[in-house]
């Protein structure tokens, strides 16, 4: 896989992932990996562009509500404080729960035609 195709993979699970998170919630990225994983069965990498992209648009849509304002920083220490970590600490373990759920999903999406 080329790297522009690598990159344009990413984007694209990205986009999806940060449409279906503000429709539907954090469900919505296993379901999105699982989608992946079946569609570009053939690719190689699929689950590392399925966690990559997941992280990517979590990302965005930390940074989007951030802009607009929400006190990021403040519910991070917070939150953080009630799972006893740091703040970014919280913000890492946040964007690793979203690589797991796609990217795993997306591996065993792609081993579905492999039986």
């Amino acid at each position: 896989m080329t790297v522009l195709r690598y990159v344009a993979r990413v984007v694209i699970v990205a986009a999806i992932c940060v449409m279906a998170t503000m429709w539907i919630g954090w469900v919505s990225l296993p379901v999105i990996g699982f989608a992946y994983g079946v569609v570009d069965r053939r690719a190689h990498a699929r689950g590392s562009v399925a966690a990559i992209g997941a992280i990517l648009g979590w990302f965005a849509l930390l940074a989007t509500e951030a802009a607009r304002g929400a006190d990021v920083r403040m519910v991070a220490v917070k939150v953080g404080e009630v799972m006893q970590l740091p703040a970014f600490a919280f913000i890492f373990v946040t964007f690793a729960f979203a690589a797991l759920l796609c990217g795993t999903a997306a591996v065993l999406g792609s081993a579905l035609d492999q039986t």
